[in-house]
C-alpha cells in the first residue's frame, strides 16, 4: 500500500522529528510512504541540516517533498499553502498510486479532503486537538471571525467525511458528541498518544560533561523542557520552580528551550528564582535525551480549555521514558489519572501558592523515592511506546486498504 502523510509542521523542527519522523521511519518498513511537509524559512536556511535529513529519508525509503511555509497575512498565507499542497498532493497521489492520505491536523486535512474527492483516496483525520477553538482560546480569533467560521465548517467535513479519526486522548473522543456532527457509527476512531522512541529516551546516569558544562554537579535539578509560553502557564511554572528553590537546599533550575533566553531569565528572576540557581540552555533534537536525564523533577502547567482536550504534550512521554517524574496541573488530557494511579508525579487540583504548600511534602518524598525512576520508565513502556503507536497506525492503514476500492472522484 502507498501512504501519503501530510504535515503542516516541518520535519526540520523538533516536533516534526519527534512526532512524525519517529513514526514514519517504522511505518516505511511496512508501506511505501510519501511525505509532504511545510518547512519554515529559518530552518531551510540551515543547509547543514536540510541535506543530511534529505539523504536520511531517502535511505529510509520515505519520499519527502517539502513546501515552504508562509505565515503572513495569516488567512491568505494559509490558503496559498493549501492550494499548493492540493496541486502537489494530486501529483503525488497519481504518480505513486496513493491509497491512503494521513493528514496531521486541520490544515493538512483540508488538502486531504480535496484529494479524496479528486483522487479517490482514503482520508485519516489525525486531529491533534480542536484547532479552531484553540485559536479562539489563544485570543487569535473570535467566534464571529471569518477564519473561525471557515475552520469550523471544514472541521465538520473532516469529522463527517474522514474514513478514520485519530485522537491523542480518550478525553478528546469523549467530547465528540458535543460538537453536533454526524459522525458515522461505524467510523474507526483510534487513540494514539504522543509516543516515544524508548530506545532513544532511556533512564541512566547524568552526563558528567553536561553537568560540568552547565554547573549542575552535586545538586538536585528541577526544571522544564520545551515551550513554556502559548498554552503553558509560564508565570506559574516559574513561580513553582522558585517555590521549590525556596524550600529545598542545593537545588538548581534548568530550562531547556529555544525561547528567548534573555526574556525568560528576566521573568524567572522576577518570579523569585535566584539568578545564581538558574540555568538556561537549548539542545538539538538528537541530544535531548541526555538533557532530560539531567532532571530530577520536571514541571509544566497548561491552560485549561475545551480545545486542548484532544491534545497531550509530547514531553510527558519523553520525560517518563527517561525516568523523570513530573508535576502538572489537572486537566492535561488523560495525564492526570495516569500520573496519580502510577505514582510517577504529582497532579495539582489547582495552580496556586496554597496548592504548592499543601503538596510540598509529596514532592519531597517523590525526590527521595528510589523506585520512582523505575516506575516512570514502566509507565512509558506500557502507555507511550512508539511501537504501540506505530502498530495502531498500521492496523488502521490495513483496515482502510482492505475496504472497497475507492473510485476516482468518490465522495
Amino acid at each position: 500500500m502507498v501512504l501519503l502523510y501530510i504535515s503542516y509542521d516541518g520535519m526540520l523542527e523538533p516536533l516534526g522529528q519527534s512526532q512524525v519522523l519517529s513514526y514514519l521511519r517504522q511505518i516505511a518498513k511496512h508501506n511505501t510512504v510519501a511525505l509532504l511537509s511545510y518547512e519554515k524559512r529559518r530552518d531551510l536556511k540551515d543547509r547543514g541540516r536540510l541535506a543530511p535529513l534529505t539523504r536520511e529519508l531517502q535511505a529510509a525509503a520515505i519520499r519527502w517533498r517539502w513546501l515552504r511555509y508562509h505565515k503572513w497575512p495569516s488567512l491568505l498565507a494559509t490558503g496559498y499553502d493549501v492550494l499548493r499542497g492540493i496541486m502537489v498532493g494530486i501529483i503525488l497521489c497519481r504518480r505513486h498510486r496513493v491509497r491512503v492520505v494521513h493528514a496531521r491536523g486541520y490544515v493538512a486535512s483540508v488538502i486531504a479532503v480535496c484529494l479524496k474527492r479528486c483522487c479517490g483516496t482514503r482520508f485519516i483525520f489525525d486531529m491533534r486537538a480542536f484547532w479552531a477553538d484553540e485559536k479562539v482560546d489563544a485570543g487569535h480569533w473570535s467566534t464571529r471571525s471569518l477564519a473561525y467560521r471557515l475552520a469550523k465548517r471544514w472541521e465538520r467535513r473532516f469529522f463527517e467525511e474522514a474514513d478514520a479519526v485519530v485522537s491523542l486522548t480518550a478525553e478528546g473522543i469523549a467530547a465528540f458528541p458535543t460538537l453536533g456532527y454526524r459522525i458515522p457509527s461505524d467510523r474507526p476512531i483510534v487513540v494514539v498518544p504522543t509516543c516515544v522512541d524508548l530506545d532513544r529516551f532511556v533512564p541512566g546516569p547524568k552526563d558528567p560533561e553536561l553537568l560540568a558544562q552547565l554547573g549542575l554537579r552535586h545538586v538536585t535539578v528541577v526544571g522544564c523542557v520545551g515551550n513554556t509560553g502559548n498554552w503553558y502557564l509560564r508565570d506559574w511554572i516559574l513561580r513553582y520552580l522558585a517555590f521549590v528553590c525556596g524550600r529545598l537546599p542545593n537545588v538548581k533550575v534548568l530550562l531547556v528551550t529555544r525561547e528567548d533566553h534573555a526574556r525568560l531569565t528576566a521573568e524567572a528572576v522576577a518570579a523569585g528564582v535566584p539568578r545564581d540557581r538558574l540555568v538556561l540552555t537549548q539542545a538539538p533534537f538528537e541530544k535531548m535525551p541526555a538533557y532530560l536525564r539531567l532532571l530530577d523533577l520536571a514541571v509544566f502547567f497548561r491552560k485549561l480549555r475545551f480545545s486542548k482536550q484532544g491534545s497531550l504534550a509530547a514531553k510527558l512521554g519523553e520525560l517518563l521514558a527517561s525516568g523523570v517524574p513530573v508535576v502538572i496541573n489537572e486537566g492535561i488530557g488523560d495525564a492526570g489519572a495516569l500520573i496519580r494511579r502510577e505514582r510517577v508525579g504529582l497532579v495539582l487540583s489547582e495552580v496556586s501558592v496554597s496548592a504548592f504548600e499543601t503538596t510540598f511534602e509529596d514532592v519531597a518524598r517523590l525526590l527521595q523515592d528510589p523506585l520512582c525512576q523505575r516506575r516512570c520508565r514502566q509507565v512509558a513502556e506500557r502507555h507511550f511506546d512508539l511501537r504501540m503507536g506505530v502498530g495502531r497506525y498500521l492496523e488502521l492503514y490495513r483496515c482502510l486498504n482492505g475496504s472497497d476500492e475507492p473510485k476516482e472522484g468518490e465522495g
